[in-house]
């Protein structure tokens, strides 16, 4: 599940600004949780995870296997709706994500699919020069109005 709440956009910020080091860091997340790359998906959550639910690295890992053996086919559409920066090693983002078993072109494709709609916050936290690592994570079910 975890995995899936990286899926975001890569577009927007200057080169080297963290903000489009963070989206290169989803659009990465995106494209491994779509080819069902597991090990990819766990490389980018943070040694030191723990979540609400008393997940840590360890839990968090084998939600992702069990995502990925569960669904043959991964589709995620993502709206992005904060990136913030309370330090400059620390990001805290908001994320609204549609999981589907086929693709979604855009936010209109929605109301006709059946896709489970998420919002995800984040903490991310840099780990050396430009990673960035999920160190936290809540999550909620939304409805569709909810995702504008």
């Amino acid at each position: 599940m975890l995995a899936l709440v990286l899926a975001l956009t890569a577009c927007g910020g200057s080169p080297d600004s963290p903000e489009t080091e963070i989206r290169a860091l989803v659009a990465k997340a995106q494209t491994a949780a779509e080819e069902r790359n597991a090990r990819e998906l766990r490389s980018l959550i943070a040694e030191d995870y723990i979540d609400a639910h008393g997940n840590d690295h360890k839990a968090i890992e084998r939600l992702i296997r069990l995502h990925v053996f569960r669904n043959q086919s991964i589709h995620v559409f993502t709206r992005i709706q904060t990136i913030e920066f309370p330090e400059p090693e620390r990001a805290l983002v908001i994320v609204m994500a549609a999981l589907a078993g086929r693709p979604v072109a855009n936010a209109d494709d929605l109301a006709s699919l059946n896709a489970d709609l998420y919002r995800f916050n984040l903490e991310l936290i840099r780990q050396g020069r430009d990673d960035w690592l999920v160190k936290h994570a809540a999550w909620e079910r939304v409805q569709l109005a909810d995702f504008w």
